[in-house]
């Protein structure tokens, strides 16, 4: 029975994602990585980077903006690391209304 529960206990610290601190780099515009190591995913990486963002611009209750993103390292060889540009915006300030109107043509 411990080697079972040591064997999920591994598994799960293999499948590890860090987060860093949101950073400000302008105006209601910021920066966050998210790292992960072991076996986890670029996607996983991404979502959880996404879902960080997300949280913190409605934390402010704002919006979620996504400016740019960037990805690196490879799979079961180097941390896999999504850095995330963002903004939190006014759900009626004029740049997020117009990324919605884009995504719902």
């Amino acid at each position: 029975m411990k080697i079972v529960v040591g064997g999920l206990v591994l598994l799960l610290a293999a499948c590890v994602t860090v987060p860093s601190k949101v950073v400000s780099v302008g105006p209601d515009t910021y920066s966050l990585n998210m790292t992960g190591v072991g076996f986890a995913t670029q996607g996983n990486t991404n979502i959880k980077a996404l879902s960080e963002a997300s949280a913190y611009c409605e934390s402010q209750h704002k919006k979620l903006l996504v400016k740019n993103t960037a990805e690196s390292g490879v799979y079961g060889w180097s941390p896999r690391q999504s850095t995330l540009t963002f903004q939190c915006l006014n759900a009626d300030d004029p740049a997020y209304l117009q990324s919605v109107a884009a995504k719902n043509p």
